[in-house]
């Protein structure tokens, strides 16, 4: 529970981002937090020419998948100016407050208001359903 409630929280501060995005950036190091071979494509993606190292760094491309918790925690609230969140190859979020009065406020409506309000829907209807006994009918 402790697990789906802080990946719920640290939710509303991801923005996915693409190659695009850093385009006009000039990183030099990066540095990875995780399975380095997953990793470092999507690191060589977003910052073309930066070097990989495992010291201070101007980003931090961190997997969000396997063990080491304590060395993503770390990366987290270290000094990078960019951190960067991988699930997958596929999804990459920048750690960090959406873009923008507008997108915040959004962000904050959807995460913690309309969300649980549809949680508490869905609840309700899954109790209607077993109350009138058509769960018990569709077996």
């Amino acid at each position: 529970m402790t697990r789906y409630l802080s990946s719920y929280a640290l939710g509303f501060f991801r923005e996915r981002v693409t190659p695009e995005d850093f385009r006009d950036e000039r990183v030099l190091r990066v540095r990875l937090v995780g399975e380095a071979e997953l990793l470092t494509p999507v690191a060589q993606r977003l910052f073309p020419g930066a070097e990989i190292s495992g010291g201070p760094a101007e980003a931090v491309v961190i997997g969000m998948t396997g063990g080491q918790i304590g060395k993503r925690l770390r990366a987290l609230l270290s000094r990078a100016r960019h951190k960067l969140l991988v699930p997958s190859p596929d999804y990459v979020y920048r750690f960090g407050m959406r873009r923008g009065p507008g997108a915040l406020a959004w962000a904050a409506l959807d995460r913690f208001v309309l969300a649980p309000l549809a949680l508490v829907g869905l609840g309700v209807l899954a109790l209607g359903i077993y109350v009138t006994g058509l769960a018990r009918r569709a077996r």
